[in-house]
């Protein structure tokens, strides 16, 4: 069993998968896409026969353009190739032989991981993936994606993420690849629980400042909060929307080398109908969107023309 996995690069909902095939399968390859970059990835290598190789292809945590998903569902891909996800803007791909997409369940909120996890019990199940200390970590990524981490006090799932910023993509995996090989209960090292303690100073001071520097702006009848960021963006957006929520109805993060991000705690609120407006989508309180390709020259030309007369 030779298998391909297509996983989200930007958050812990994404690397996890890779995480969990490694448990399950001895011969796997993998690679981590951006939103943008999903449907030419896959194209590329549909017109190469790059899938030919592999027995199954997963994709978690992402969707497909209902174009791509039409000519994989006439094409033989379509018998190996699976997608697991949770986000409300891809609930069309479930009229596809090869779509899995589920929001909630019995009142649980899902995430890409804690899909791929059950399909693979399912499908794959082995001791490995029965381990407590797997299904524990897992949980810990749902929480985090869902943001009831907060909403139970479960800090772990918050520190997790925080880990992944530290150690890095690749790095992550390889630890916990080892990790939950070696060990039955999961728990953060020494040396982690330092790292996790100095990361959340600094977050706070991240995000007082950011407070500071935050614009009000009216878009498309949403009072918006906007602050650009690069760090703790999951985070730094629901204090903001919880501190300002008399004064606006969600918060826009532009992070310039990748994304915007929406965030929103007001029940009314439907941030995946704003995140649509930028071509982008998610949940009902945490969406994103993918930003212009051609940004950074639009940013640049727009400084000459005003500064330089």
């Amino acid at each position: 069993m030779k298998v391909f996995l297509m996983s989200h690069v930007a958050d812990l909902d994404g690397v996890m998968p890779v995480v969990l095939t490694d448990l399950a399968f001895e011969d796997y390859d993998y690679e981590l896409l951006d939103i943008p970059e999903v449907d030419s990835f896959i194209e590329e290598r549909l017109a190469s026969d790059f899938f030919a190789s592999y027995d199954q292809v997963f994709l978690t945590d992402l969707g497909i353009s209902k174009e791509l998903a039409d000519k994989i569902e006439n094409s033989s891909l379509k018998e190996k190739f699976q997608i697991l996800d949770h986000h409300q803007g891809n609930l069309f791909l479930n009229d596809y032989s090869f779509g899995h997409v589920v929001v909630s369940e019995n009142g649980i909120l899902e995430s890409g991981t804690s899909l791929y996890y059950k399909y693979l019990l399912t499908h794959w199940a082995n001791t490995l993936l029965a381990r407590d200390s797997v299904s524990y970590m897992v949980s810990l990524v749902r929480l985090l994606d869902t943001w009831e981490w907060k909403k139970y006090g479960v800090e772990e799932a918050l520190d997790l993420s925080t880990l992944l910023v530290y150690y890095g993509n690749e790095k992550f995996i390889q630890n916990y690849c080892q990790f939950l090989r070696k060990n039955r209960e999961f728990y953060f090292v020494e040396a982690e629980k330092v790292l996790i303690e100095t990361d959340h100073r600094k977050k706070q001071e991240y995000i007082e400042k950011k407070k500071e520097t935050m614009l009000k702006k009216e878009i498309a009848g949403y009072r918006l909060g906007i602050v650009f960021a690069e760090q703790y963006i999951s985070e730094l957006g629901n204090v903001l929307a919880e501190t300002f929520q008399e004064e606006i109805d969600a918060v826009m993060i532009i992070r310039m080398d990748r994304s915007i991000s929406f965030r929103s705690c007001k029940e009314e609120v439907d941030v995946s109908r704003l995140a649509q407006l930028f071509h982008g989508n998610g949940h009902v309180h945490a969406a994103g969107a993918p930003l212009p390709e051609d940004l950074y020259e639009l940013v640049i030309n727009h400084l000459i023309d005003g500064m330089v007369k």
